[in-house]
């Protein structure tokens, strides 16, 4: 079922107008039919389904009740090359993350021109949108501004963890930390040539536990999709022994 979401609250037995670039996407590009479905999810909260009127407007038939996931994962994830971080926020929301916080550390390579952040947010959101809506995902992942290492603290949970090649303790492999499924997990993951030891104390001290993905080099972007796919892998266990 094709999906849309749309930034107003929806009503049952009325209709709703797309933005125009949803709007030719759905009527132009994919040609869709008068009797068809199409689910769509209210920023303000609801899922529901329509039916196409004329462009760019569905009208709205019903709600539906769709399962949101218990839990709540926030990657952050130092600023990388561009097309692997648009890889990276793309695949993240695909994995099931809740939020995404880009920061800028040490080792980072890429530095963004003041003047250019707010184009460069506005295509990052984008593709979040297009990820989300792909996926069928009934919630918007949130992008957060750009931080930096000492401001990491404010997006703790129940569970915070930083990938750290350097960690070489077998007990502290990620999937250990893992294995009581929190219902709130951050991750933090670093640039291309890694975390400053600093960088890393600083972390601890504000209770981030330094975890190993294994032995061998991971690219900053393969970092966190393994990350991101032993939390969903042990909740979805969680949830069988239950």
């Amino acid at each position: 079922m094709k999906q849309v979401f749309v930034d107003d609250p929806c009503m049952l037995h009325a209709s709703i107008s797309l933005d125009p670039k949803q709007a030719h996407h759905l009527f132009d590009v994919l040609r869709i039919q008068k009797k068809e479905t199409i689910r769509v999810v209210s920023k303000k909260g609801g899922t529901f389904l329509a039916h196409p009127l004329d462009k760019p407007y569905l009208y709205v038939f019903d709600e539906i009740e769709v399962p949101r996931s218990a839990k709540h994962i926030t990657l952050c994830a130092s600023l990388i090359k561009q097309d692997r971080f648009e890889l990276m926020l793309q695949k993240a929301c695909e994995l099931g993350v809740t939020k995404i916080v880009p920061f800028t550390s040490a080792y980072s390579i890429i530095r963004i021109d003041p003047k250019k952040i707010d184009k460069k947010t506005e295509r990052w959101q984008q593709i979040i949108f297009d990820a989300c809506k792909q996926c069928n995902r009934n919630d918007l992942v949130e992008l957060e501004a750009i931080q930096n290492i000492e401001t990491l603290h404010n997006y703790q949970q129940d569970c915070n963890l930083v990938c750290y090649e350097k960690q070489n303790d077998p007990s502290f492999h990620i999937s250990h930390l893992l294995k009581r499924d929190p219902a709130s997990v951050t991750i933090v993951i670093g640039p291309e040539g890694g975390f400053d030891v600093n960088e890393i104390d600083i972390l601890q001290d504000d209770h981030f536990i330094p975890v190993s993905l294994g032995n061998r080099i991971l690219r900053a972007e393969t970092a966190a999709f393994y990350a991101l796919s032993c939390i969903d892998y042990q909740h979805s266990l969680s949830k069988e022994e239950k």
